[in-house]
């Protein structure tokens, strides 16, 4: 009983990191986890000149920590549905927000607060479990993506996924077909793919689709 309600309690704060214990805790959890994941990421973004580049769901903000220093001209914005985590990457780019390198909002995909066309790529790393509507969810993400532009989606994969038991509070899993289909459905094409294995997290896909 104890257990399964940890699992539900850090199912919850993956989600939507809150309170003190997601300020302090999850943040540092969301680094570790993500960091291979960031980095294959990181590959498929390859921020050059003039980008602007969104992430949705940024966590402890490492990945657009790390596609700003990669380049030092492309811009980078971020939406979270944490207030907490909000806080935390705001203070972390406090220098590049200052200097109108990023921009950090709160909000989720469903009702991406930017204009169309805004952006020049779009990532999110471990967050597709949790999108209670990725029909609109992507339809957001195309909304918000110049032609061209590119959407870059992480995930673990579902086989690994299903020997955790806390899948079982609020994650969605996914098959890669699955995504491809929602992407293509959605006005995406040039469908890419890569997969590497994480330590002590199993299998995980990067996909990457260009909006047309």
């Amino acid at each position: 009983m104890l257990r399964s309600a940890f699992q539900k309690f850090i199912s919850k704060q993956l989600a939507k990191p809150s309170g003190l214990f997601g300020r302090f805790f999850t943040a540092r959890i969301l680094e570790q986890v993500n960091v291979q994941m960031n980095a294959q990421s990181l590959l498929h973004i390859a921020p050059t000149e003039g980008d602007h580049i969104l992430e949705i769901g940024f966590g402890s903000g490492q990945l657009l920590d790390r596609i700003l220093k990669s380049h030092n001209s492309a811009t980078v914005a971020g939406i979270d549905i944490s207030p907490e985590m909000v806080a935390v990457v705001s203070k972390r780019l406090r220098h590049h927000i200052k200097i109108g390198r990023a921009e950090i909002k709160e909000g989720g995909i469903e009702s991406i607060p930017f204009a169309p066309g805004y952006f020049t790529k779009l990532c999110s790393v471990n967050t597709l479990y949790f999108w209670s509507n990725p029909v609109r969810a992507l339809a957001e993400c195309h909304r918000v993506l110049q032609t061209g532009g590119k959407i870059i989606l992480c995930f673990n994969a579902k086989k690994d996924m299903l020997s955790w038991p806390g899948h079982k509070h609020g994650f969605r899993l996914y098959e890669v077909a699955e995504v491809a289909d929602l992407l293509m459905n959605s006005g995406f094409g040039d469908i890419t793919l890569s997969s590497d294995q994480q330590q002590g997290q199993g299998l995980f896909h990067c996909i990457s689709a260009t909006a047309i």
